[in-house]
C-alpha cells in the first residue's frame, strides 16, 4: 500500500481553460505552498478531452511539469481530481447481520461493511473514488454517526458511493504520462472542495458548495458533517460568454469582456451607461445599455441556481434545503453573483476566502482553490478509514484495500442501489461463522 501521509504532495488540476500544478508541503497542521503554477491554453476546451484537443493539454502539461523540474526532481506522481459529466453518485445500503451482540463493534467490521462491498465492482465503466457512510443503523435503530464500541445484532450503513468514468481517468492519465508522471490518489473535485471550503459547523448544519467552473457548474451539498448530494450541470462561465455573443451579435472574445466588466444584477447597472458592441463579422457597431447586458447574465445565473435549489428538493425535499451557500470556481467572480445566490435559495451567502492561502507572499487566485483543496484533501487522508482510489503505473486505476479480509466473508448484505436493488446473498450461517472466526 502507498504511503498517505508523505510531506510533499504534488496535485494537478487540468481544467478547460488552464491547468495548475501545486506542490505542497505539511508541516505539523500547516499545509505551505512550496510551487504554485498555471498555463493557459491556446483555446479553451469546449467539452472533454478527446484526441483532437488532448494536444492542446499535453503542452501546457508538459511546460508546467517543466517549470516544477527545476524546483524538486524527485516527486514523479502526482494527485488529480475530476468533475462535470465524469463524475456521478449512488446511495447504496449494506448490512452484516448476525453478529455476536456480546462484542463491540470494531473498525475491521465497519471496513467489511463498506470498503469490501461487491457492489462497487458493478459500476460499469466507472471506478469508485470516494464510499462515505452517511448513516448507520443498530439493530433497527437509525441516525447513529459512529457506532464504534457500540453492540448489536445487525449492523447497516447507507454509503454515497462517488464515481468517476474510467475513460476520462485514462485520457488524464495517458496525458500526465507524457509528461514523465504517475497518478497518485484519484478524487471528486466536489468532495475535496467540500472537505476543504466548508468549516465544521457548515457541514453540520447543511452548506451547499457551488463551483462555477469555465465549461460546467459543480455542486456538493453537505449536511451532519456528511456530503450527502453532489451533482453537475453542463453550464459555466462559457455559456455566461455565449449567451452574451448570442444576445448582441458579437464574438466570443469581446462577449467575455462584456461579462468581466458587468454585474448579474441589472437594477444596480446605471441605465444611461451604454457600451459600444462591434457586431460579429462586421465592421458596424451599435450601443446597448449595460442594463441590457446584466439582464442576460441575470437570468442565465437565476436558471442555474434553480436548477440546483430543484435537484436538492427533487432528492431530500424542502426541508433540506441549504443554509449556507459558499461560491467557488472562477464564475464566482461575476459581480452581484453572491447576492443573486442569496436570493434564489433565501440562505445565507458567500464567497471563498483565498486571502490566507499564498505563494511567493500573493495570494492565490480563487480559480487555484480547487487544486488547493485536493492537496488539503490528501495530506489528511487516514489510510485506516478512508476508501481511497489509487493510480498505478499501467495506468489503470486500482482501489487500495484497508481490510485483508476477502470480500467474499461478508456474510449476508443487504443492499440498496439507488431504487433498492437487492444484492447477492449467502447462507447466513455458513457466513457469519467465516466472519466470527475471521475477527477473533
Amino acid at each position: 500500500m502507498k504511503e498517505f501521509n508523505m510531506t510533499k504532495l504534488l496535485s494537478i488540476d487540468i481544467g478547460s481553460y488552464s491547468s495548475k500544478l501545486l506542490l505542497t508541503e505539511k508541516i505539523s497542521n500547516t499545509i505551505e505552498v512550496l510551487f504554485f503554477s498555471e498555463k493557459n491554453y491556446a483555446e479553451p476546451l469546449r467539452e472533454k478531452i478527446t484526441s483532437e484537443n488532448s494536444e492542446i493539454v499535453i503542452n501546457q502539461i508538459n511546460n508546467l511539469v517543466r517549470d516544477f523540474k527545476n524546483v524538486d526532481n524527485e516527486i514523479v506522481s502526482c494527485n488529480i481530481s475530476f468533475g462535470g459529466s465524469a463524475v456521478n453518485s449512488a446511495i447504496i445500503d449494506s448490512s452484516l447481520e448476525n453478529m455476536d451482540s456480546s462484542e463491540i463493534i470494531t473498525q475491521d467490521q465497519l471496513n467489511l461493511l463498506t470498503k469490501n462491498n461487491p457492489k462497487i465492482n458493478s459500476f460499469i465503466s466507472k471506478s469508485t473514488a470516494h464510499i462515505i457512510p452517511l448513516e448507520y443503523s443498530l439493530d433497527g435503530m437509525i441516525g447513529i454517526r459512529h457506532p464504534l464500541g457500540m453492540h448489536s445484532k445487525k449492523l447497516s450503513v447507507s454509503n454515497l458511493y462517488v464515481n468517476i468514468d474510467e475513460d476520462d481517468i485514462l485520457k488524464s492519465q495517458e496525458i500526465l504520462s507524457s509528461a514523465g508522471l504517475g497518478t497518485n490518489i484519484i478524487t471528486s473535485e466536489s468532495i475535496v472542495a467540500s472537505n476543504y471550503l466548508l468549516n465544521s459547523d457548515e457541514k453540520e448544519i447543511g452548506s451547499l458548495i457551488i463551483d462555477i467552473g469555465a465549461g460546467s457548474t459543480d455542486y456538493c451539498y453537505s449536511r451532519k458533517g456528511k456530503p450527502v448530494l453532489i451533482g453537475s450541470l453542463p453550464v459555466g462561465g462559457n455559456q455566461f460568454t455565449s449567451d452574451l455573443s448570442i444576445a448582441f451579435s458579437t464574438n466570443i472574445d469581446f462577449a467575455n469582456q462584456l461579462k468581466l466588466e458587468t454585474s448579474c444584477t441589472p437594477e444596480n447597472e446605471r441605465i444611461a451607461e451604454k457600451v459600444i458592441v462591434k457586431q460579429n463579422d462586421s465592421s458596424k457597431t451599435f450601443e446597448i445599455t449595460k442594463r441590457q447586458i446584466s439582464q442576460v447574465l441575470k437570468e442565465r445565473a437565476i436558471e442555474l441556481f434553480n436548477l440546483i435549489r430543484q435537484e436538492i428538493i427533487d432528492k431530500l425535499g424542502t426541508e433540506n434545503l441549504p443554509e449556507r451557500i459558499v461560491l467557488c470556481g472562477g464564475g464566482s467572480k461575476l459581480e452581484g453573483i453572491v447576492p443573486l445566490s442569496r436570493y434564489i435559495f433565501q440562505a445565507k451567502s458567500r464567497l471563498i476566502d483565498s486571502k490566507n492561502i499564498k505563494f511567493l507572499g500573493e495570494n492565490l487566485p480563487i480559480e487555484s482553490m480547487g487544486v488547493m483543496a485536493l492537496a488539503s484533501y490528501c495530506h489528511n487522508i487516514n489510510s485506516s478509514t478512508d476508501y481511497v482510489l489509487m493510480g498505478s503505473t499501467k495506468n489503470t486505476p486500482k482501489t487500495t484495500k484497508v481490510s485483508s479480509v476477502n470480500g467474499l466473508t461478508l456474510g449476508k448484505i443487504g443492499s440498496n442501489f439507488q431504487f433498492s436493488v437487492k444484492m447477492l446473498s449467502e447462507k447466513v450461517n455458513i457466513i457469519s461463522t467465516k466472519i466470527k472466526n475471521i475477527l477473533k
